[in-house]
């Protein structure tokens, strides 16, 4: 597009030119030297020139240095925008539509301009060179402003880098890199009718401008993503490449000292008085131009990259206990840029989260460590033999620590396709983990997953994968039937396969378009998940076959993998079972008229979200005990891997998942939950997960409670939390006691008090404590629900 407008300026100018020596012969005025060159030898023979010729190397190094220029900008630009925007395939479309139109719009304009004034151009050769400086100034100025005005804050972090509509995605582009791409599109036709000057030919000015410039287009963005991003970062890149402009109109300014094709000498006014640059107007425009870009470098605001990190890690700053982040390290690699978020608690470290951008691509606290430790503690649990295991994807290490549980592992390849993941890894560990990568049965490789497969003969008992989610950029086509069909080659007869399904990032055509692909490459699949939207598709490599009860149990009996296990919240073996959802004859019912996720059709997934309401929804159908227990029941896959024994001991848990769901999409009578699971189980994670605590938080509590004669006030809430999870409910009634004595008895402390009073039969006291705050409690349903229960279970009198 743009060599074709170029040449049809530099046909033009070259025609007006020629027609224009005749009729100026008879003139008193001076003809210039390059309106009555000879170019017939040109005509005949276009790429030869005579012994005198010089090329015009400056300008063709300015044709050089604008196209390396401009697409390192592209790819800085691209990189910046992607803390405001999601990686998405839309997302790229719309940059890279920005970028396109700003050059071909500028393209048509200095066009249409030069053919305004080619007349002009033929009678003073120096005019026409005379914009080109003050093009690559404003280029530069323009580089430099339309970062610091950026206006991100149009976009609100709270909402999601997901959620942007085309045209907002559209407005950030256009504000970031219209400007400087317009005025790009301006200089190649300037710089294409320049060196026609020298060549006078149409052919050989558009072929050797266009040369130039393409050869600097290709090392620009390699310049960009191996060099300046990974070295300096996208701030100081963006500066470079303005003072790159700056010093491309310093060189052009060279050119007017040029030689035409038959070695007359052009006057140079730049090598001439300032009063001959005043002459042509360049001078007072220049100094301007210069003078406005040293002004800019030299109050340029140095910290507002800090204001674009901030905000691609707004959205996850504060916590839902409002914790406050504080980022831990970033880093700006050749392909992404990275920030790691670490959270304490109590003055000591909680867990971590990795930012990929604008996007969190996992993090180490309870809730995320438990499904990404299951996708380890699944198939080490029914293949407990497993030797050789495959992770495909790091993170934060939290499934290859798992993996490495395995009784039997002796070697875990590790396949990552960023480096900084692995440089990372140190500074992810957990409180509950270290760095797996020290293990000397890892072994790292940094590599796309997909080529990894294909190019490795090595067959594996596991592999297991966490990629970055379906709808980031690039990320498709490890969800596809042919990916997991590669997976499965690379499986060992009766080798196991876990694989990442986030329903709550898709909408349920998308989710069962995945599991479609999914069954297809695995006809023994099944899918299994805890209260929560992150399912785990697992699918074997037949024959399976039923792991007994003592080698399932031994993963609980051991240490390491027990204290693990219960950790995350899976305590006993039933619980594993309970995570059940559906098998392959399920998939088979729901998907019936969806098509698969295949590499021909990526676009089964869009750049859109899922409505939460749907898919909670979709997900609440298979959290449904009597129906999830009659599928568990009745599944094939269950009766060929599951210890028989253990069948029956599992219904009630399915209970307690699909309590732990509702309390979490749709909140519930925290009390009510707190009796459910006090009465009615052993279990502690749900304890502590309705009192708002964790095994982790209770970790940290107890180590402080430890080590001080008065335990702090804002650890009791967690001390109490792990007294009533160990069913010490003395302890608790003592804890919450000296809470009121502190004076920080709230009213949800009175009500729980006032039930533990009863349920540790001290009856009266929680008559005398209702009585003593009955003017402070407000009848309600909740109210009238906790008397009720008190006076039928307890005896109970509410205050009058």
């Amino acid at each position: 597009m743009v060599a074709k407008y170029s040449s049809d300026a530099a046909t033009y100018g070259a025609r007006r030119s020629r027609d224009c020596g005749p009729a100026l012969k008879g003139s008193p005025r001076q003809v210039h030297p390059v309106a009555a060159a000879d170019i017939s030898a040109h005509s005949k023979f276009p790429l030869r020139f005579d012994a005198t010729y010089r090329a015009p190397w400056r300008l063709l190094f300015v044709s050089f240095g604008t196209g390396c220029i401009l697409l390192a900008l592209e790819v800085i630009w691209l990189r910046f925008l992607r803390l405001y925007v999601s990686s998405s395939s839309t997302a790229f479309a719309v940059m890279l539509a920005v970028v396109l139109a700003g050059i071909g719009l500028g393209s048509i304009l200095g066009n249409a301009s030069q053919e305004k004034s080619a007349i002009a151009r033929t009678r003073s050769p120096a005019g026409e060179m005379r914009r080109l400086p003050i093009l690559l100034l404003s280029a530069a100025i323009l580089t430099l402003i339309s970062y610091l005005f950026f206006p991100g804050e149009l976009i609100p972090a709270a909402t999601g880098v997901f959620y942007l509509r085309w045209w907002q995605i559209a407005l950030l582009s256009v504000a970031l890199m219209f400007p400087v791409a317009f005025l790009s599109g301006m200089l190649f036709p300037s710089i294409a009718t320049a060196v026609q000057i020298s060549v006078e030919d149409r052919m050989n000015t558009t072929g050797i401008t266009t040369l130039f410039n393409t050869t600097g287009a290709a090392i620009g963005p390699l310049v960009a993503s191996f060099v300046l991003l990974p070295g300096i970062g996208y701030q100081w890149s963006l500066i470079l490449c303005a003072v790159g402009y700056a010093l491309l109109s310093i060189i052009g300014m060279g050119f007017f000292s040029q030689r035409t094709p038959n070695g007359a000498k052009v006057p140079n006014p730049g090598a001439s008085s300032l009063y001959s640059f005043a002459s042509i107007g360049i001078p007072k425009t220049l100094i301007c131009l210069w003078a406005v870009l040293v002004l800019i470098l030299a109050i340029f605001p140095f910290h507002r990259a800090e204001t674009h990190f901030n905000h691609a890690a707004q959205f996850y700053q504060i916590d839902e206990h409002g914790l406050q982040a504080k980022v831990v390290k970033k880093i700006e690699g050749t392909a992404d840029t990275w920030q790691l978020l670490r959270w304490e608690l109590f003055g000591e470290p909680y867990y971590c989260r990795l930012l990929t951008n604008a996007f969190s691509m996992s993090a180490t606290d309870l809730r995320n460590q438990r499904y990404m430790r299951l996708f380890a503690y699944l198939p080490l649990g029914f293949r407990p033999e497993s030797e050789d295991v495959l992770l495909l994807c790091y993170g934060c290490g939290v499934t290859a620590d798992a993996l490495l549980h395995g009784p039997n592992v002796k070697r875990m390849d590790v396949v990552d396709i960023s480096k900084e993941v692995f440089r990372l890894a140190d500074l992810c560990s957990g409180i509950n983990y270290s760095n797996p990568l020290r293990d000397p049965r890892v072994r790292p490789t940094v590599q796309d997953g997909r080529f990894f497969l294909q190019a490795s003969p090595r067959q594996y008992d596991i592999i297991t994968g966490e990629p970055p989610p379906p709808k980031v950029a690039g990320s498709v086509n490890l969800y596809t039937q042919e990916f997991f069909s590669l997976v499965r080659s690379r499986l060992k007869e009766g080798g196991i396969a876990t694989f990442w399904l986030p329903i709550g990032q898709l909408k349920v055509e998308e989710s069962k378009a995945i599991l479609r692909a999914f069954h297809n490459a695995f006809p023994d699949a099944s899918v299994w998940a805890d209260a929560d939207e992150e399912w785990i598709m697992m699918g074997v490599n037949e024959p399976g076959h039923q792991v007994s009860e003592e080698a399932l149990r031994r993963l609980w009996s051991e240490p390491v993998t027990g204290e693990d296990l219960k950790r995350i919240g899976i305590e006993v073996p039933q619980q594993l079972g309970a995570l059940f959802l559906m098998d392959g004859k399920e998939i088979d019912g729901i998907t019936k008229d969806v098509g698969p996720l295949r590499d021909d059709c990526p676009k089964r997934l869009s750049d859109q979200l899922g409505d939460d309401a749907v898919n909670a929804r979709f997900a609440s159908t298979y959290m449904d005990p009597p129906s999830a227990v009659d599928r568990f029941l009745r599944s094939p896959t269950i009766t060929r891997i599951w210890p028989e024994t253990l069948s029956k001991s599992v219904e009630p848990l399915f209970a307690v998942r699909q309590a732990r769901f509702l309390s979490e999409r749709l909140g519930t009578n925290k009390l009510a939950e707190l009796d459910l699971y006090l009465r009615g189980s052993r279990l502690r994670t749900p304890v502590l997960e309705v009192l708002g605590s964790d095994e982790f938080r209770l970790a940290i509590a107890e180590r402080i409670a430890s080590n001080s004669d008065t335990p702090p006030h804002e650890i009791l809430p967690d001390l109490i939390a792990g007294a009533l999870a160990r069913r010490d409910i003395g302890e608790a009634v003592r804890l919450l006691e000296d809470e009121k004595a502190r004076g920080m008895f709230s009213l949800n402390d009175t009500f729980l008090l006032t039930y533990l009073y009863c349920l540790n039969r001290s009856v009266g006291k929680a008559e005398e404590l209702a009585a003593n705050n009955a003017a402070a409690i407000k009848k309600d349903g909740f109210v009238d629900w906790l008397y009720g229960k008190l006076e039928t279970d307890f005896g109970f009198h509410p205050p009058r």
